[in-house]
């Protein structure tokens, strides 16, 4: 695992810009694979920037780690952010975009829909954020290692930390969450993983310098055989 530490968010956000242009320039069919939430927002509007400047993505596909399971157009939805932050902004289009569709009426259907989808287009990058327990997309503290996508139900923390960031109401909150499991995200080619801020440093610290353990999850990245993990000075505060 490759640990780069960071001055800041904007710093964090250059370093993970780097990372996807350098992938898309070296192959322009690329597979990338986005999460949502305050860390990759600035990813993903410097990226639209470049996209509107003349970085080729018109061979590449572009697909999302999860999705909440509710309103397709809530504040909270990943198909709402991928649109705003990023989508609605550029004047060119991936070749395709996949995503989860957080209305659908057989969740068991769309999780066979979706794992067909990643099965055919093997990723080249994985982007992930990391919650302040561990979790990464919706694979919470004592999801075994060997899940698959599936539909979990979020720990009290982690709707907490999407009340706060949406503004939602708690009755507004989504409960659940469409995922990729340990298996989709360990197959990625690289896996990419970004923290910022104090308030994910015990996580980090936790992530790399602990005990792999399933009540840990992001701890399992340190068993990939290409991961980068992108902190900066307030996440990498507690770390030895």
């Amino acid at each position: 695992m490759k640990v780069v530490k960071v001055k800041d968010y904007d710093e964090m956000t250059a370093y993970l810009l780097k990372l996807f242009t350098k992938q898309l320039a070296e192959k322009p069919d690329s597979v990338l694979s986005f999460t949502t939430g305050a860390t990759p927002r600035g990813l993903l509007e410097a990226m639209a920037e470049k996209v509107n400047e003349g970085l080729d993505i018109s061979q590449s596909i572009f697909c999302n780690l999860d999705e909440y399971v509710g309103k397709r157009d809530g504040a909270y939805s990943v198909f709402r952010f991928m649109h705003e932050h990023f989508y609605d902004r550029i004047k060119m289009q991936p070749k395709e975009i996949h995503m989860l569709n957080a209305e659908a009426e057989d969740q068991q259907k769309e999780i066979e829909r979706y794992g067909k989808i990643l099965g055919r287009y093997p990723r080249d990058i994985q982007l992930l954020g990391l919650g302040t327990n561990g979790h990464i997309g919706a694979n919470e503290p004592g999801t075994s290692f060997l899940s698959t996508l599936f539909v979990a139900d979020s720990e009290e923390s982690t709707r907490i930390a999407t009340q706060k960031l949406f503004g939602l109401t708690w009755e507004e909150t989504p409960k659940q969450m469409y995922t990729m499991g340990f298996q989709e995200i360990m197959a990625a080619r690289c896996v990419i993983l970004a923290a910022s801020g104090k308030e994910k440093a015990k996580a980090v610290q936790k992530m790399l310098e602990g005990e792999i353990t399933e009540n840990l999850p992001a701890s399992y990245l340190r068993m990939h055989p290409n991961a980068v993990v992108v902190i900066d000075q307030e996440a990498a505060s507690l770390l030895e």
